[in-house]
């Protein structure tokens, strides 16, 4: 595993159709763009994150879908299905000019943790049946 070191700073800066000769600029000045982009990689990781959680939701929402199908085909008596009122949006509508081309790129195991913070979540707001 190899260790990375601070962000190099670019050599020119453009900002607002301005373009900046870094070297020319002062201390203050560099730090902040070192600060903007520790801000930008933030955002980044909590995209990604997002994007984990998401995918965990879906395959819950897959494994209820089964699971109400399959006690709909046993003898057990179901409560019918509801619908959604009309004026509720879903959770998962993003926000208009929100960028939705994000990588998802996700390490072994994190979709795993994902699934399991989103069933404690349910299992604290919900009631602790469960698994």
């Amino acid at each position: 595993m190899t260790r990375s070191g601070p962000t190099r700073l670019p050599s020119v800066l453009q900002l607002d159709g301005r373009r900046y000769s870094v070297e020319g600029l002062p201390g203050e000045i560099k730090m902040l763009i070192l600060d903007l982009q520790k801000a930008d990689a933030v955002v980044q990781n909590r995209r990604r994150t997002v994007l984990v959680l998401k995918a965990a939701r879906d395959d819950l929402k897959a494994k209820l879908n089964q699971a109400l199908e399959h006690s709909q085909a046993s003898d057990l008596p179901s409560a019918p299905p509801v619908a959604p009122l009309p004026d509720q949006k879903p959770m998962d509508a993003t926000a208009p000019g929100e960028d939705q081309t994000i990588e998802t790129a996700a390490q072994p195991g994190t979709v795993r943790r994902a699934k399991d913070k989103v069933k404690g979540l349910l299992r604290r707001f919900m009631g602790r049946s469960g698994n």
